[in-house]
């Protein structure tokens, strides 16, 4: 039987638990940099071959992994509220497969990280994981809302709408998971709203997987 060779989603849930046309035009115009992962600078970072570019928008705070250290994904942006709590996030975590089925892996992997969302202090509620269309495609994908229980982190404080999708590479076996969430007090009043409403938005509108 074939086995994952490596499964590894590791993404700002970690700090949880210590603390297109009529696209661009809903998109929120903002400065940007853009942020590229090669397959060199993977390996300088111990992370499975992946690569992508993106564009971050700059009013966002943008954690990249760093040469040496230990990295927990391939980056995560957050947007913080003057009460210094995240209202918006996005990271890139990965699943990376050998010769496994992406649909039935994927699904398995998103229900651990529903369980690792409630290690970190959330209570999860109306959870569904299948596969889901989202801006025009079907991914599979993990949707729920997460409370954050009181006292447990500073940083994370309220109600968040989490759309997980793990978006297929076309060309290598590391897929990027992306998570989303957005505080109740945001744009997204729905999981369609993460494609167009929102800062991160634009994180979503620019990822592309390169050769």
């Amino acid at each position: 039987m074939k086995k994952i060779i490596t499964i590894a989603f590791v993404l700002s849930i970690c700090l949880c638990l210590v603390q297109c046309t009529d696209k661009q035009k809903n998109t929120p115009k903002v400065e940007v940099e853009t942020y590229e992962v090669t397959p060199e600078f993977a390996e300088k970072i111990d992370k499975p071959e992946v690569h992508f570019k993106v564009d971050i928008p700059k009013n966002l705070k943008f954690t990249k992994p760093e040469e040496g250290k230990k990295n927990s994904s391939y980056g995560m942006v957050q947007k913080i509220g003057e009460d210094e709590v995240v209202t918006e996030m996005y990271s890139f975590g990965y699943i990376s497969l050998d010769g496994m089925n992406l649909e039935e892996s994927g699904i398995s992997f998103l229900k651990q990280i529903r369980d690792m969302l409630k290690r970190g202090g959330y209570s999860i509620e109306n959870d569904e994981i299948g596969t889901f269309e989202f801006d025009g495609e079907e991914y599979i994908s993990l949707r729920t809302i997460g409370t954050m229980k009181e006292g447990m982190s500073d940083e994370f404080v309220g109600n968040y709408l989490f759309n997980i999708i793990i978006k297929p590479n076309p060309y290598g076996n590391t897929h990027i998971i992306m998570l989303m969430a957005a505080r109740d007090d945001q744009a997204a009043k729905t999981y369609d709203d993460f494609k167009d409403k929102l800062t991160v938005s634009t994180i979503w509108n620019s990822f592309t997987y390169l050769k």
